[in-house]
Parts: structure tokens; sequence; C-alpha cells
């Protein structure tokens, strides 16, 4: 037998072979905070069935990593800094789009920025606790916006393994509150049976959020003043709000709910 022949028989005995690395599931992290980017790095790492390829600071390198590296999970967290002024995973979906997420939450529901902005005391109305009832935290936003699984830094380690998994291999991954409010349709319309706004009142209500007088809504949208007045009076009428601010305010702690895939900027 020739040299060359017993090297290659040699290379297909088993346990002289490599270990296949097709099955083990590629994965890149991406968070801000070094700190807990080498925390969730250590631990999906302990998984044999898993490999971290990358890692990345901002979103920008998030892109890069996923895209050159073509995980099959991207773990991200939804404070990823982003140069471009947009949150982290519309401008990653949108440059990857059959990229899949895992979006972990940097804060509870209880204190989330959408529904408790800082600065901003919160609404009457929705003051029962700590979530109001129609309200849109952060990993329901991510849902929206293309993620395909949510978890909660509070959550078990052995959660995290279970979500990447399941996200790697197509399936929806949702963590308690999130699936509870897909599943009761909380995006859709609120627990108080308040009804939708129709499309017209939607594109009024969202300059109402962001500070537009009547004069501006109706030159914005090319409808008279007295159209845009009958408008905001369904909006309140619907909403359960009392003026235009409370109104403005419901439709940027609520993107979801009112068809909005993003929170307003307050």
């Amino acid at each position: 037998m020739k040299p060359a022949t017993r090297r290659i028989q040699k290379r297909r005995g088993g346990h002289h072979a490599a270990p296949a690395q097709s099955s083990r599931i590629r994965i890149v992290v991406a968070d801000g905070h070094a700190i807990d980017r080498r925390g969730i790095v250590s631990l999906l790492s302990d998984q044999p069935d898993f490999e971290v390829v990358g890692e990345a600071s901002n979103t920008e390198e998030a892109i890069e990593r996923a895209g050159s590296l073509r995980p099959n999970v991207l773990v991200l967290t939804l404070n990823l800094p982003c140069d471009a002024g947009d949150s982290a995973l519309p401008a990653i979906r949108a440059s990857i789009p059959t990229l899949k997420v895992l979006a972990l939450s940097e804060r509870g529901a209880a204190s989330c920025l959408v529904l408790n902005p800082p600065g901003r005391s919160r609404l009457p109305a929705f003051a029962h606790g700590s979530i109001c009832e129609a309200g849109t935290d952060c990993l329901q936003l991510a849902v929206a916006q293309g993620a395909l699984g949510t978890l909660r830094r509070s959550a078990d380690p052995n959660a995290l393994f279970q979500a990447v998994r399941a996200v790697a291999a197509g399936h929806a991954s949702y963590e308690p509150l999130t699936a509870a409010a897909l599943t009761n349709g909380a995006m859709h319309q609120s627990g108080n049976g308040r009804a939708m706004l129709s499309a017209r009142e939607l594109d009024v209500a969202a300059l109402l959020a962001e500070g537009a007088s009547n004069k501006e809504i109706s030159a914005g949208l090319e409808i008279s003043e007295p159209t845009v007045k009958k408008h905001i009076g369904q909006i309140l009428r619907k909403l359960g709000v009392q003026d235009r601010l409370q109104a403005g305010l419901f439709v940027a702690r609520h993107p979801l709910l009112l068809g909005r895939g993003h929170a307003a900027t307050l």
C-alpha cells in the first residue's frame, strides 16, 4: 500500500476524523456592552451544538459580521447602538432580510422606554399597574420588526439555549409576556375594546404624536383643516382620551396597537 493511500485511510478512521461542523448552530452575538456580550458568548459556547462565530458591538458591525459569517442566528440586544439613528433591528433586517434574529430586551416590561419614556408621567387612563392594558413593550416591537424569537435578560440560561435552537430551526420562540400579548390580540385592539383607527385617522394620529398643528396636518395630508378637526375628534373618542396631547402620547406608546412597527419619537 502506498504511503498516500495509508494517510487517506487513516483520516477516514472513526476517532481520527475531524468532527462535522455542519450540524452546529452558528451564532453571532451583538451587544453594545462588552462585559454583557462576553457573558452571553460564554454561556452559548458551553453548548456542544453551538458555535459562536462572531461578535458585534454596534449595528454596523452586526450587519458586517452577519453578512460575512452567515450565522444561523443573530442574538441581538435591542439597545445595540446604531449610527443611523434608527433602532438596530430594522436596520439589520433591511440589510439582511433572511437573517434569523433572537431579540433580547435590555429591560423588563415594567420599565420599557416605549411605555414609560423618561421625563414623561404616565397618563392617568393608563396608570393601572406597571404596564397599560394595551401596552406594547420592546419585545412586541421586535416581533413586528422581524425578530423570530424574543427573550428577556432575566430569563434562565436554559431558556436562552432553547430559544436559539428554535430560531435556528426556523420556529418562532417568544417569551411568555410577548406570547400572551400576541395571543390576546393586544397588538390590534386594547383590553377595553377601543376601536382601531381608520387609515386616515392613523395618519393624523401619527402627526399628532410628532406635535404637528392642525395647519401642518392639513398641509401634510392635503386635507382641509375642518376635516383634520373631524378626524381628531374621532381619534379622541376611539382612544378614550381627552385632548390631542394624550392622543399623541398614546400613539407613541402603543405603535403596534395602531399598526406601527416602530415607536414615534418622543
